[in-house]
Order: C-alpha cells, then sequence, then structure tokens
C-alpha cells in the first residue's frame, strides 16, 4: 500500500541568497527526520530571488520588448511588440534555468544532510503536461494524468523528488511557462495528480496569508478554507490558481516551517 506523501514548496523570496538553501535543506532534513512514516517528500523550488529578472534582462535587453514579454507572461495582451518571435521553447527554457539551477542547488545542499534527493526537470520525464503557447501554456489534466503514471513507476523507491517550478513539458517534451510566479500553481497540480498527497506546505517570506495586503499591518488569516479563500481578497502571497485545482489541506508558512502562518483547509469542510 502507498503510504502518505507531502509536497513543499520553496519560494523564490526564501532562496534570497547561496547561504539560504543551505538553510532550507536543514529544515527539510529536519522535517523527514521528525516524519519516518512519511513515504514521499515533493519538493517544488522556484529560481533563486532575482533569477529571473536577470534572465529577463538578458533575453530582452530592450526594455519597450521587455515590456511585451512580461505581458506575455502574465497572460495579458502584448499589443504589436513582434512577441511571436519570443514564443519559441528555447526562449523558454532560458526563463526557466533558475529553476532547474534551483533545484540542483538544493539537492546539492540535502545530499550534505544525509539525504539522497531526485531531481527530475522539464527535460526529462516531468509529470506534468501543457499545451498551447510556450511562454503561457495551459494545464492538459488528462495527459498529466497519464504521465504521472509513467513517472510514479519510473521513480516508485525515490523518496524526495524535487522538481523546478514555474512551467512544464509539452507533448513534445519541450520545455514551457505556466507564466510568471507559477511555482505555487505547479505545487498544487502536483498534489491533485498524486492521490496519496493529503498536505501542501507553501514556503514564503511572509509565513502567511493575510487579508488584503502584506503591508499596512493587514490582518493574517490564520485558518479558513478554500471555499472561503477562493470567495474573498487577499494580498500577492499565493497564485489564485492554487485554488481551483489544490485538493487537499495546505499551509502557508515561513522558512523555519513553524507554527504561525496560514491553514486552509479543503472546500468540502466548510
Amino acid at each position: 500500500m502507498t503510504g502518505r506523501r507531502v509536497v513543499i514548496k520553496v519560494g523564490g523570496s526564501v532562496l534570497g541568497d547561496e547561504p539560504a538553501y543551505a538553510s532550507v535543506a536543514s529544515v527539510l532534513a529536519d522535517y523527514l527526520r521528525r516524519s519516518p512514516a512519511l513515504e514521499r517528500l515533493y519538493i517544488v523550488v522556484s529560481a533563486q530571488k532575482g533569477m529571473t529578472d536577470r534572465a529577463l534582462e538578458a533575453l530582452a535587453p530592450d526594455p519597450e520588448n521587455r515590456r511585451h514579454l512580461l505581458a506575455r507572461l502574465a497572460g495579458q495582451p502584448a499589443g504589436d511588440g513582434g512577441l511571436e518571435r519570443w514564443d519559441r521553447p528555447r526562449h523558454a527554457l532560458a526563463l526557466l534555468w533558475g529553476e532547474i539551477d534551483s533545484a540542483f542547488h538544493l539537492a546539492e545542499c540535502l545530499h550534505l544532510e544525509g539525504c539522497a534527493a531526485c531531481v527530475v526537470t522539464q527535460l526529462g520525464l516531468y509529470p506534468i503536461v501543457s499545451r498551447g503557447p510556450y511562454l503561457r501554456a495551459e494545464l492538459d489534466l488528462a495527459l498529466s494524468r497519464r504521465r504521472f503514471r509513467r513517472f510514479e513507476r519510473a521513480h516508485r523507491q525515490s523518496r524526495i523528488i524535487i522538481l523546478p517550478g514555474f512551467g512544464a513539458a509539452n507533448v513534445r517534451g519541450e520545455p514551457t511557462l505556466f507564466g510568471r510566479n507559477a511555482s505555487d500553481y505547479v505545487a498544487a497540480i502536483l498534489s491533485a495528480l498524486d492521490p496519496n498527497v493529503d498536505l501542501v506546505i507553501f514556503l514564503k517570506d511572509v509565513g502567511a496569508i493575510y487579508k488584503a495586503s502584506v503591508t499596512g499591518g493587514q490582518r493574517k488569516i490564520a485558518v479558513t478554507d478554500i471555499a472561503r479563500l477562493r470567495a474573498g481578497e487577499f494580498g500577492r502571497v499565493l497564485d489564485r490558481r492554487v485554488l481551483e485545482i489544490i485538493p487537499c489541506e495546505f499551509h502557508v508558512v515561513g522558512p523555519d516551517m513553524r507554527a504561525g502562518g496560514t491553514v486552509v483547509l479543503p472546500a468540502r469542510a466548510s
């Protein structure tokens, strides 16, 4: 029988510099030591803070081109800036590389903590399949479920699997992006694909979801459920697409994973 599984998403704001990777690895290793019954831990990582911005500047040095590129990533009309030339798999990979580097960096740090981790990137048997444009792809849930069955067979013995966030792979095996700041969404999709995942933990620098904004002393949401969160307004802490697909309880906590964050229960619990 398959045991309990958990997804932990590590935000780029938590990975602010080189020493942060070692710190996060220590926290994750401690979590694993305290969870002997945990069969598998999925870790979805963002790029190190600032790396995607640098990749955007390198890809589109001209500010006007960069503005159109950001619009495409955000799912907004890109105007007449000739963005068709940007919608290429190699450009998606260039922007995704920060996440891939981050995944291998964290794996190295976990190894030093005595935790062997397998890294699966969008250039391998990535379990999430997309369709549509390279820079603002959409989830193909049916094909992702089929891909996940292959992924599961290939990694049956893996206890720790690290996946770069931000994007996926299409049916041709080409890297694609789900848009800017989409790693939360990737973690939620993963929990929907694996029926044995019963908890997703989002590690954020703010350590919680706030009622409207993380500035101005806004009120922290301590415990809620997905239905109420969908209906309300909260600060820009979590990708709203998470709420449309995540099937299980999730927590938004600080990088030390201590109590005091936000607990969100499934909609059926409301």
